[in-house]
């Protein structure tokens, strides 16, 4: 079976939605697909991630260099139609750039069932983020390739739930993101990321990784790092600064008094990020919105425990999992929960064991993908022909 998978970038500072396909993708070319990714480039960051995937047997269309908010490109079209040509079934990621669009298009044209995965972008907080530019996408072409898809595909029920509203006619599919197990057996030894970081010394760390935006709710964690009172307690910033929001980060830890407990990384990368949260004592991440929350997930499957805010959209698997605290999204309620880390460490560490036990019996690709197989093979057609 030939699944044509599409999204706008390649570049792992994008985030989930990226992180996600690579995994899936290499994933389901071991159950026997035949797997090809379509994807748009602005910036050559994700040129080394198509050499990877293709090493791995996944098939890479790149086209680029894209330019605008939607990510159009003069050959952008043709290339999307002869893909999907090719296809048996289409699995669009994401929403609101040319390349999905095209791809919904052509699959209608050419009665290709396809199927949507939002990454999140069609909950009510997204929704409100540039909200009429976004309604009115939603309005002239969005809801008709929602509509006619085969399904959505939803990362978990809570998601699910959230964009019910909006009373979709394609029928949804829940099913779960994963993990590459193979990197998260033999994990780095302790104390690697320390030694590349001397100013943390021997003292429990917390640790945030992801993107540094807005979103990721840094206005709610620094504030409460502060009011905690936890000491010479550092906390580690890992990530991107995709959205130009790092420079309100920095100003917040300066307000807080906090600059010799803070530390910005930068993005860390493969081997990296396990070492950060190996080290960790807990990963923070208190999000105003998150849909699935990949790098929870790491953190489970190294051992580390975690404390999320309850819109990170899996916090249901964590408290099942009872591999942290969940909070609401405050600075009270989230210091608070920082306080008893600290207080009662024993709890946390035994949270960081069960965590990743769990972590490693849910989220395995390799099974997900046998999952997936069976989805595709038994995907209606597209709903209305064009």
């Amino acid at each position: 079976m030939r699944i044509l998978h599409v999204i706008s970038g390649l570049d792992p500072q994008n985030g989930g939605p990226t992180t996600a396909l690579i995994g899936m993708a290499q994933s389901q070319v071991q159950t026997g697909l035949d797997v090809t990714i379509l994807a748009t480039w602005k910036i050559r960051d994700g040129l080394p991630v198509a050499d990877g995937l293709r090493g791995n047997g996944v098939k890479v269309i790149h086209v680029g260099p894209a330019t605008g908010k939607l990510s159009r490109h003069p050959s952008l079209a043709a290339e999307t139609d002869r893909a999907v040509a090719a296809a048996d079934v289409v699995h669009i990621h994401g929403l609101f750039e040319e390349v999905q669009h095209q791809a919904a298009r052509a699959a209608q044209r050419r009665q290709v069932p396809y199927l949507i995965t939002p990454h999140g972008m069609l909950s009510p907080w997204n929704l409100a983020r540039s909200r009429w530019a976004k309604r009115l996408y939603l309005f002239l072409r969005l809801r008709r390739n929602l509509d006619r898809a085969a399904v959505i595909h939803y990362t978990c029920d809570v998601e699910r739930d959230l964009v019910a509203p909006l009373k979709i006619k394609a029928p949804p599919l829940v099913e779960r993101l994963g993990l590459d197990l193979a990197e998260f057996r033999e994990l780095p030894s302790l104390g690697t990321f320390r030694a590349k970081w001397p100013l943390l010394g021997q003292k429990p760390f917390v640790l945030f990784l992801g993107r540094i935006d807005y979103k990721k709710g840094l206005d709610i964690l620094i504030p409460a790092f502060a009011a905690a009172k936890l000491g010479d307690t550092p906390l580690v910033i890992a990530g991107p600064d995709r959205d130009g929001y790092e420079p309100a980060a920095r100003a917040l830890v300066a307000q807080h008094g906090l600059q010799d407990r803070v530390h910005f990384t930068g993005m860390l990368h493969g081997r990296d990020r396990l070492e950060a949260y190996v080290d960790a004592a807990l990963f923070a991440l208190t999000s105003h919105q998150e849909n699935f929350g990949i790098t929870v997930i790491e953190a489970m499957a190294c051992g580390c425990p975690v404390l999320i805010s309850d819109q990170v959209n899996i916090h249901g698997e964590v408290k099942a999992a009872e591999a942290g605290e969940v909070v609401p999204v405050s600075v009270e309620a989230t210091a608070g929960a920082l306080r008893q880390w600290q207080s009662d460490r024993a709890r946390f560490i035994a949270a960081g064991k069960t965590g990743r036990a769990f972590a490693l019996h849910h989220y395995d690709w390799n099974t997900i993908a046998v999952r997936w197989k069976a989805h595709y093979a038994q995907m209606p057609t597209c709903r209305t022909a064009v």
